[in-house]
């Protein structure tokens, strides 16, 4: 499927939609690294984030994550960043995730917050969605794939649940036709809103419509 050592799957619940404005509430992480040629889970994060602002209602109907929740179980943004970083490790590390330009956004701007302020993102990332809207039409969003290829897991729009969920859609995708390494940094977009959050210089952009492949054969 991949080729590379190390593999961090991410998701984060947040907020809202602005990665330099609004705050991570959720952190879910998966890392695999390959054994003897097959990819083995070493590592697991899941942890809700305390914010320094009450959440949103919406986000709270999304996610079901409360105020409350985020008081009582909740860690400091600093806190969670340390324990992600271990995980993140260096810029040899595949970045996974389903929709990854939202949250590459978020990553770049916490890592420089709590890292170091001169970080930029030069690890190979890899956008589960995008092969995903490669393959099939609208609608694109992980519910609909894990419909698609009837994976069992829910998808709670809870983050370790949903990156859970992203990693069974990955395998699926692999099995259905293994040209994922196709898809390492490249990022899908809608032509009629363009490119939206941040733009890594080493990441080919390409306008998708839904079904039409717009990856695979360029």
């Amino acid at each position: 499927m991949l080729t590379h050592q190390r593999i961090l799957l991410f998701d984060y619940e947040t907020t809202g939609l602005s990665g330099a404005l609004d705050q991570i509430i959720e952190i879910g992480a998966i890392v695999l690294e390959r054994v003897n040629g097959q990819y083995k889970v070493i590592d697991e994060l899941s942890t809700l984030v305390l914010a320094d602002r009450p959440l949103p209602p919406k986000i709270t109907e999304i996610t079901k994550i409360t105020d409350e929740m985020l008081l009582r179980d909740g860690i400091t943004q600093e806190e969670a960043f340390h324990r992600f970083f271990k995980m993140y490790q260096d810029e040899h590390t595949l970045l996974v995730a389903y929709n990854i330009q939202f949250d590459l956004a978020f990553l770049n701007h916490a890592f420089k917050k709590y890292w170091n302020p001169l970080f930029q993102i030069k690890n190979d990332i890899l956008d589960v969605m995008a092969i995903y809207k490669d393959r099939y039409p609208f609608p694109h969003k992980l519910d609909n794939a894990v419909s698609t290829y009837q994976i069992e897991l829910p998808n709670t729009h809870r983050a370790l649940d949903d990156i859970k969920a992203t990693l069974e859609v990955l395998k699926k995708m692999s099995i259905e036709k293994d040209n994922i390494e196709k898809y390492v940094n490249v990022i899908g977009y809608n032509s009629k809103y363009g490119v939206s959050g941040i733009r890594l210089p080493h990441v080919k952009y390409i306008a998708q419509k839904g079904g039409f492949r717009e990856i695979e054969n360029s």
